[in-house]
């Protein structure tokens, strides 16, 4: 048995956020070969959830690995085997650094994004990943202390957010944050057991399956660690270039041209 990791956006999704029927053809193939599939994303589980049903992704054969590795569900016994959550704490402290930049922050409960003010940049979000938001006085009255994820947002680019994650070096440090960009405009911090290459590391223990036996692929700088870890680590033909140098393989397809195809009869079947 294999198993594929796959990225969502830019990876699994073409530019219209649909799969093409050749990739979904050589994932019922893969299935059918014994062959378990992975998703691994920065999306929240409730997004993910979505898209899954959309797709009929909610049975044997697949798991869903959100926040960035951070949930991990089964869909086949709707169980979480793992979830790794921020201190509220270092929240509150992202937060407050990120308004004295005059930038969006937000994190989540199980089914809504949170923020404490109404911005375009949320609007931006909330509709790119169709989860509703939430605008409170003070997440943690919302939260209850679990908070998987931070996302500081700019809609300029990455200059702000690379000012930003500069501006928290030290504090990064000093808590062992995970942090990425999962999106030019979009700077994520976690917990650091929430990257995608220890999804890949508690699924092959969860399934027994040797790491050698893995293959993921992705297109962003937050799927490095995936693409590090698996045992044949794959950036798409349109990933950012940094991604590109590191993998084992570049997808001679895109996102838009069934480059999931070219990847599962490459390396799985």
């Amino acid at each position: 048995m294999k198993l594929l990791f796959l990225d969502l956006d830019g990876t699994l999704l073409n530019d219209n956020k649909e799969i093409e029927q050749g990739d979904m053809e050589a994932i019922e193939e893969m299935l059918r070969a014994g062959h378990k599939i992975i998703i691994n994303s920065g999306r929240p589980l409730f997004s993910i959830l979505k898209l899954a049903e959309k797709f009929d992704f909610l049975r044997e054969g697949f798991y869903l690995s959100a926040y960035n590795g951070g949930l991990i569900y089964a869909p086949a016994t709707k169980e979480r085997l793992k979830y790794d959550t921020l201190d509220s704490e270092i929240v509150r402290h992202m937060f407050d650094e990120a308004y004295k930049m005059g930038l969006h922050c937000h994190t989540y409960t199980d089914d809504h994004v949170v923020s404490e003010r109404k911005t375009e940049e949320l609007d931006f979000y909330t509709k790119r990943i169709g989860m509703p938001p939430q605008i409170v006085d003070d997440f943690i009255s919302v939260t209850n202390g679990v908070q998987p994820k931070v996302i500081i947002i700019s809609l300029d680019g990455r200059d702000k957010l690379e000012a930003y994650r500069d501006r928290l070096a030290d504090f990064t440090r000093e808590n062992n944050l995970y942090c990425t960009f999962s999106d030019a405009r979009l700077l994520e911090y976690a917990n650091p057991n929430a990257n995608k290459g220890e999804a890949i590391r508690f699924m092959c223990q969860h399934l027994l399956v040797d790491i050698s036996d893995t293959v993921a692929a992705g297109d962003e700088e937050n799927d490095l660690p995936m693409i590090l870890a698996a045992g044949t680590g794959v950036c798409m033909k349109n990933g950012v270039e940094g991604l590109k140098a590191l993998a084992d393989y570049v997808t001679e397809n895109t996102n838009n041209e069934c480059g999931i195809r070219e990847i599962i009869y490459k390396f799985i079947i």
